[in-house]
């Protein structure tokens, strides 16, 4: 029988899933699986089978490293997948010993802990906070109800502002109506003042407000008017229209914190503000437009090339013609120019 202890330092459903994937696959012998998880997230593994559930109080951890000696677990399993809020149950988990502690990175990542592993992780995490898996686990609508401020009312107040094109930002009304991101939400567009682009939001079913501007007329009064408004959350659009350059600049004076900032590519898929996700999209952005301007450069290359190829005979014919014509009206002018020298004058009377 192997004991292993596995530490809720991840998201409730991946710490299940390492579970059941421990339970099932049959690597380890006779698994004695048992979960240290927080005492608000204890209904959650409950309900697994096979599994024990030991709940723990924030107050407890003090407790927990002598509890939990050197011959309680076999194995220890925690999780590092960049999710900050489990920093005390990981401290939590490196105070615990066992035969074998094994770090999950998340991506099918699994490690044993060590110092040398601990410095590969740390230079890996920095590069890429979260592992690509990250949102089978977790998902948008779950990280933004955990990190949304309390309100008296449940209603979840979401601007939307207007840095695309119309279709965009319907594409992105769209994918919200699809999958939603927000439980109560109640969305209000800021938009521009003219009037094909008010009437293409006007009676749509998930707005219940049309705010409008007029570019940069009045840019003080709007942001002020907005950031009374205490919005939940952000929609801005980053589609690479350079037409609507100011409106974005405009988007984190609004009082929103960053991390409820909802970004819609031109593709109408989504993130919430981080600086790794940002620098990701401008980076792809970036290698799009080289690649395009490399291509159309090729293009023209190989144009002028078939251009060349196709002109440049009848170019050379042309310019042989006319050197030959040149050559021989050079040869018959220095010809009569040599005549005329060997002529003596005549003079009168001789």
């Amino acid at each position: 029988m192997t004991r292993i202890l596995i530490v809720e330092t991840a998201s409730p459903k991946r710490v299940c899933h390492t579970a059941l994937q421990i339970r099932n696959s049959g690597i380890i012998s006779d698994p004695e699986i048992s979960i240290l998880c927080r005492e608000s997230n204890a209904r959650a593994f409950q309900s697994l089978t096979g599994v024990q559930c030991l709940p723990i109080k924030s107050d407890a951890n003090s407790r927990l490293s002598t509890e939990f000696g050197p011959g309680n677990f076999d194995v220890i399993y925690a999780f590092w997948t960049g999710e900050k809020k489990y920093h005390r149950m990981k401290l939590l988990a490196l105070r615990l010993r066992a035969k074998e502690t094994r770090i999950i990175a998340g991506d099918g990542n699994e490690f044993r802990l060590t110092w040398k592993a601990i410095i590969r992780h740390a230079i890996f995490r920095w590069r890429h906070p979260l592992p690509t898996d990250h949102r089978d686990f977790v998902s948008l609508q779950e990280e933004f109800t955990k990190s949304r401020k309390h309100r008296f009312s449940d209603e979840e107040q979401i601007l939307i502002i207007q840095s695309a094109e119309p279709p965009s930002v319907l594409r992105a009304l769209e994918r919200l109506r699809a999958t939603p991101l927000f439980t109560n939400p109640r969305y209000t567009l800021f938009c521009r003042n003219r009037k094909e682009i008010v009437d293409s939001f006007s009676g749509h079913p998930m707005l219940s407000r049309i705010l409008t501007h007029n570019e940069a007329q009045d840019s003080w009064r709007h942001l002020r008017e907005l950031r009374r408004q205490n919005y939940d959350a952000i929609i801005l659009l980053l589609t690479g229209d350079p037409s609507y350059r100011k409106i974005k600049l405009f988007a984190p004076l609004l009082g929103v914190p960053l991390k409820h900032l909802l970004i819609f590519n031109e593709s109408a898929d989504c993130f919430f503000f981080t600086w790794s996700q940002l620098g990701a999209l401008i980076s792809h952005r970036m290698r799009s437009r080289a690649e395009k301007e490399r291509g159309s450069h090729s293009s023209h290359v190989l144009l002028s090339l078939v251009l060349k190829s196709v002109v440049l005979p009848f170019r050379f014919v042309w310019l042989l013609l006319v050197w030959l014509r040149l050559r021989s009206a050079g040869l018959i002018f220095s010809r009569k120019s040599h005549d005329d020298s060997l002529r003596l004058p005549s003079f009168p009377g001789t």
